[in-house]
């Protein structure tokens, strides 16, 4: 028998809602792991680390924007920010208008510290001594090294978790950025909830939503009222409980759940299938259900231990 194609072999693998649920814990606790220890955001330090890369050599200003995909505005401001930190340093760029940036050595302490905290965080919630979640993670950092290529070999053995944190921005962005050209300006949120809907084929209640989502309550409403506003959802009740508030897909939001799914689908195909061998695109794509499972574990763990707690009521 002919061996399947990578093509083929990727045309079963999704990104469904469990993969998202993963995705942004992980990338919220990264970023976390870097407010830990730094005064800057996650562009900012993207920048540095980038300047890290290119280590001893300097890197057009004009040219960071390129790389990295930033605005010029949102490059200058975060330069003028490490220069602020003592992290980096316009210099002439020769032969060139503008100037060039270049890290510090204060800089390169700075990635370290945040670095150690980052894999912390990263272990945190990945924990490798188990084969699924270390598995998980190498596809991870994989995946971030294709995404963003490090600039040299050095640094890609040095700082994986600041990169890796650098591929789930990238991600994210390109993320939000395709689906609100192809859904009408739609936020990362509303898709969830679309694609979660379209899942369960059925009603569901918002806080259900929130809660299989890992949304606040507040980003839910927010994101089925936007919804609501659309014509993709329709809000319900039940006369069975009068204070759940239910939401359900329109024949204009079945529509546009399709054009969610492809155009998740086009950007998992470009930026991690096409890019992973097939066992890691099959690592990427079982992630949600390896973490949501652990998530329910902690839980229910969590629950029974608050039990425990439980003391006779004074009379």
């Amino acid at each position: 028998m002919a061996p399947t194609s990578t093509r083929q072999a990727n045309e079963r693998l999704v990104l469904d809602s469990a993969f998202f649920v993963a995705f942004e814990l992980a990338h919220e606790g990264l970023k976390s792991g870097l407010h830990e220890v730094s005064c800057l955001n996650c562009t900012q330090y993207r920048v540095l680390v980038k300047l890290a890369a290119a280590e001893p050599e300097a890197i057009a200003q004009k040219d960071l924007g390129l790389i990295l995909d930033l605005k010029p505005n949102v490059v200058t401001h975060a330069v003028n920010t490490l220069e602020d930190a003592g992290f980096a340093q316009r210099v002439a760029a020769p032969g060139r208008r503008g100037s060039a940036v270049r890290v510090l050595e204060a800089g390169i302490a700075h990635i370290e510290r945040a670095n150690t905290a980052i894999i912390a965080q990263l272990y945190r919630l990945f924990p490798t001594q188990t084969a699924p979640f270390r598995s998980i993670l190498e596809a991870a950092v994989m995946a971030g090294a294709t995404i963003e290529p490090p600039l040299s070999r050095e640094m890609s053995r040095k700082f994986f978790a600041s990169r890796a944190l650098a591929s789930f921005e990238v991600l994210r962005r390109r993320m939000e950025h395709a689906l609100a050209e192809s859904c009408d300006g739609a936020t990362f949120s509303e898709c969830r909830v679309l694609q979660r809907l379209g899942e369960v084929g059925h009603p569901m209640r918002i806080v259900d939503v929130a809660r299989e989502l890992k949304l606040t309550s507040a980003t839910a409403v927010r994101a089925t009222d936007r919804l609501a506003a659309r014509g993709w959802v329709e809000r319900m009740s039940s006369p069975d409980d009068r204070k759940a508030v239910y939401v359900v897909t329109t024949d204009a939001g079945e529509r546009m759940q399709q054009i969610v799914l492809a155009g998740v689908d086009r950007v998992a195909t470009k930026y991690l299938w096409s890019r992973l061998t097939p066992e890691k695109c099959a690592d990427i794509a079982r992630a949600g259900h390896v973490v949501m499972a652990d998530l329910q574990r902690r839980e229910e763990a969590e629950r029974l231990s608050s039990l425990g707690k439980l003391r006779p009521l004074e009379r």
